[in-house]
């Protein structure tokens, strides 16, 4: 086969598998219905999108290791264990996307799944950092993940498309990794999966952004746990703020927002329209240049993940939240009153 052909299937084959079983889910149609809350489409749409970017992350994985394109140590040095711990996320959130789940029982399952990856998986060597402390870091690390990309998926494309850019940041920095230093093991294998994980969800992204097919929570949580297992390693070869400066565009929104419902006296596990994307929407904004507006911060932060030297990313990390957290302030200062007094108003005329 010439050099050409296995180019084209490297690159377009996860694409194309990707859709073509979204496809098959569209058809399947586990339909996620309108709540008169969180979820505000006009009818059902088909969801749990995320089976397919999941199915053809896993099937990659396993042609690639075949025709030696990641190492044939993939199954033993953690690449394996990052690829089933997003299986297994993604398998609860199917659960959930097909009968439903209490949000209680959903955080349960999750963290149990984070506690088990933390202490078992032998990836794990941040040396610095006693090993307990390191397993209660990873494990709250893939919580935030799975989580973080579950809140942000809400807006065609933005969840999914932002976490699709933080994937190929993470596959620049671990690609960077010789194959000979054998300490780190996975990150090389992982570089090439995480690309393959951007491709498929690319895939994804066809059906998604015409508001055609949902990733539902099989995509959110599998997405979440692929990116956060990646990101560990991405501590490991480098620094974890380089990991922290990756997911920052969704870190941002939803520690903010969590802090700002709190004070408000709202509950944080229950679902809302409060999210800095959420006002957009909620103001008229089309989902597409809302997406595009989190694809860019996604890609300046991984720019800089890339390019900022490893003692530098500490200031990168805090530089970048200034930023975002400023913006997200402005917004909720002057969209967010508007929203909160039309509602006021509103209130008012039908009281």
């Amino acid at each position: 086969m010439s050099w050409e052909a296995i180019t084209f299937i490297r690159f377009m084959g996860p694409v194309l598998l990707s859709a073509a079983l979204c496809g098959m889910m569209f058809l399947i149609r586990i339909d996620d219905a309108p709540d008169g809350g969180r979820k505000t489409q006009a009818a059902p749409v088909p969801s749990s999108g995320g089976v397919a970017i999941l199915i053809t992350l896993g099937l990659s994985a396993w042609l690639a290791g075949e025709a030696n394109l990641i190492s044939q140590y993939w199954t033993r040095n953690g690449t394996q264990s990052v690829l089933a711990l997003a299986l297994a996320a993604g398998a609860i959130g199917f659960v959930d996307d097909k009968w439903g789940m209490n949000a209680w029982l959903k955080l349960v399952l999750t963290g149990t799944l984070a506690i088990t990856f933390a202490v078992l998986d032998p990836g794990l060597r941040l040396a610095s950092l006693p090993l307990p402390l390191v397993m209660a870091g990873v494990a709250f690390w893939l919580m935030v993940t799975m989580n973080g990309v579950n809140f942000m998926d809400g807006s065609n494309g933005l969840a999914m498309g932002s976490s699709a850019i933080m994937l190929l940041g993470a596959a620049g920095i671990l690609g960077q990794v010789p194959r000979a230093e054998d300490w780190v093991g996975p990150a090389p294998d992982l570089a090439f999966l995480c690309i393959t994980g951007a491709l498929a969800i690319l895939g994804f992204l066809a059906w998604n952004l015409p508001g055609k097919l949902y990733a539902g929570d099989s995509g959110a949580f599998g997405i979440g746990a692929f990116f956060g297992g990646a990101g560990i390693i991405v501590g490991v070869v480098s620094t974890i703020w380089t990991a922290a400066i990756l997911f920052l565009p969704f870190l941002v929104d939803v520690v903010l927002t969590v802090l700002w419902r709190a004070k408000n006296g709202q509950s944080v596990m229950t679902a809302h329209r409060d999210h800095a994307y959420q006002l957009f929407l909620r103001s008229g904004w089309k989902h597409i240049p809302v997406a595009v507006l989190w694809w860019v911060f996604s890609w300046a932060c991984a720019l800089a993940a890339m390019n900022v030297p490893d003692g530098l990313a500490v200031f990168a990390f805090f530089g970048l939240t200034i930023v975002g957290s400023g913006l997200w302030v402005l917004q909720r200062m002057t969209l967010g009153r508007k929203l909160a007094a039309e509602g006021f108003r509103r209130c008012r005329r039908v009281g």
